[in-house]
Order: C-alpha cells, then structure tokens, then sequence
C-alpha cells in the first residue's frame, strides 16, 4: 500500500489543491518521511522494551498500528485543505513507521532460524507484488476518474490496512504460538 502512497501522492495533492507537483510532493513526502522515520526509531525502542514481558508485543503493536493507520489513508484521501493532506499524511507516517519496524522482527518470533532467509524473502516478493500493483491500480482509478479516483484509491488503502488489522489481531488473540 505504501507504493501506491509514493507513487501517487504528489500528483494527487498537485491536482486536488491545484498545486505545482513539486511544491505538493515536498509537503507530502517531506512530512509523512520525517514522522515515519521518528516512528521507526521510537517503535523500535517500545516494542524491544515490551516484547521481554509480552511475546505477542510486536504483532498486537502492528496490528494497533495498522487500524490506526487506516484513517488517516482515508483523511487523505478525503481532506479538505492541504494542510488537513498534509496533517494525515504526517499521522500515516507515524502510524506506518510503527508497522514497518516490526515487520521482521515479528515475522521471526514465530519462524525458526533455518527459514528466516525463505520466510523473508516470501515476504518481500508478496509485499512487492502487491505493493506494485497498488501503484498500478491508483494510477487506473485516477485515469478513469480523476481526483476522485485517487479518493477512492485511498478508501480502498484505508481498507486493505483494516483488513490487515483485523487478520494480525487474529493471530494475536488466537494463532500466535512462541517457539
């Protein structure tokens, strides 16, 4: 989903805010990386101090993060003003940076040693797979429909991460087995 974000945008704020693309990609790139990457930095920090007195830590902290996330995706898509785009797009960051550094951690509490190599690789081929198409399917919405396509690209965003949610806190609550 992020791919769609950073693919699109830019473009999307340019033509919603009748913005130059440059002006609309330093506002929204700018500040969703600079919240994403204090995110990283501050979810690393809580979810190693946490994780010793709670296995499932991480994976209940990405699945917070994921329905938190989901929002936001859809404030941007629906925000007003440019500085209300740029406000979710600072809070998404936040909320991806949360779910990004967990990924592979999480992903080894529960694969043993001698997989870890094949489990990530799976991982990244799917995240990538997906990813790419997200990019493909916001530009064919916006093509369709303009800044409306972008707009339901992001309800669509929005709703993918609240499915992720619900499928982490799935595993959480019932499947989440330490080795």
């Amino acid at each position: 989903m992020n791919n769609a974000y950073l693919f699109w945008a830019p473009k999307f704020a340019a033509e919603k805010f009748a913005l130059d693309v440059g002006e609309a990609g330093k506002g929204v790139m700018l500040w969703h990386h600079l919240f994403a990457f204090g995110a990283i930095l501050l979810g690393g920090v809580i979810t190693d101090r946490f994780v010793k007195r709670m296995p499932r830590f991480r994976l209940g902290f990405q699945s917070v993060a994921l329905i938190c996330g989901a929002p936001m995706l859809a404030w941007i898509g629906l925000a007003p003003s440019f500085v209300g785009l740029l406000v979710a797009a600072s809070a998404y960051g936040v909320f991806r940076g949360f779910f990004e550094v967990n990924t592979h951690a999480s992903l080894f509490d529960v694969v043993s040693p001698e997989h870890r190599s094949t489990a990530v690789g799976l991982l990244n081929m799917i995240a990538f797979f997906f990813g790419g198409l997200s990019g493909v399917a916001m530009g064919a919405l916006s093509q369709k429909w303009g800044v409306r396509g972008f707009e339901i690209g992001f309800g669509v965003m929005a709703a993918a991460y609240a499915v992720g949610a619900l499928l982490m806190a799935y595993s959480f609550f019932f499947t989440f087995r330490k080795n």
